[in-house]
């Protein structure tokens, strides 16, 4: 099982995303808004060296990231949503694009697709 967890900057990616995913059997995400360090840096008016870099890629205060947090219980299925993300969201190795990661997990409890992998532990 993973935990695939993907940092969208643009959220108007997002539904498209949730819907690629649930075409793929995913049927379950949590999305939380968040906000980057830059842009909490640029809030408070921070005066760093690197703010000058960070300047060039956040222009919008206001707006905020959305992380999207998802158990994938099989490989190829969390290949796939790497896949989807990448296509979606671009080249997420240039700035301003997003981050993706990913997490073993050895055990997940309340959700029902997984709750019986739970009494395993």
């Amino acid at each position: 099982m993973y935990l695939l967890i993907n940092v969208v900057e643009r959220s108007e990616q997002l539904p498209t995303i949730m819907e690629q995913f649930a075409k793929i059997g995913i049927t379950g995400s949590t999305v939380i808004d968040s906000t980057g360090m830059g842009r909490v840096l640029m809030k408070t008016r921070a005066t760093l060296p690197v703010m000058q870099q960070i300047n060039k890629v956040t222009t919008d205060l206001e707006s905020s990231n959305k992380t999207v947090l998802t158990v994938i219980k099989e490989k190829d299925r969390l290949d796939q949503a790497i896949k989807i993300v990448r296509s979606l969201c671009g080249d997420l190795s240039s700035p301003g694009r997003g981050i993706l990661f990913t997490l073993p997990l050895d055990f997940v409890e309340g959700v029902s697709e997984f709750d019986s992998l739970a009494g395993d532990k």
